[in-house]
């Protein structure tokens, strides 16, 4: 006779998909907001460059907002299987080898390319209006 062990998948419960959309949500407004500012102060301050900097501004909030939500979900997955784990009564508490880890390699380089281009938006001075 073969001894299993059972595995059940635990239902989702409504609260964690809520959480998980709010903090979706979250993070798209905060990257696109943080876009935006790039984009009101080329424009503001009449940058040449300032189509070029709506369209760096543009891709960098894609790739920041997608390696954000790629990580909370990661984060939320392993979380989950990580309680369940834990209520089996077969796994080790200290064990975090499965863990997924965060791209801080990737988010420091969007965050020294956001103040890059911070800085670009505020290196021209603001152009005088044109008189008629």
């Amino acid at each position: 006779m073969h001894i299993v062990l059972a595995y059940a998948q635990v239902p989702d419960s409504g609260d964690t998909s809520l959480v998980l959309v709010f903090a979706a949500a979250l993070i798209l407004a905060a990257t696109a907001a943080a876009a935006y500012v790039l984009i009101y102060l080329a424009r503001r301050r009449r940058h040449r460059r300032t189509d070029l900097l709506a369209a760096a501004a543009f891709f960098w909030g894609l790739i920041t907002a997608g390696s954000l939500l790629y990580a909370e979900q990661s984060q939320m997955n392993w979380s989950k299987e990580y309680t369940v784990r834990l209520e089996s009564g077969y796994f080790d508490p200290t064990d975090l080898t499965d863990a997924p880890k965060l791209p801080w390699k990737i988010w420091t380089g969007l965050g020294i390319a956001y103040a890059a281009m911070l800085m670009w938006a505020l290196s021209q001075k603001r152009a005088a209006p044109p008189t008629a």
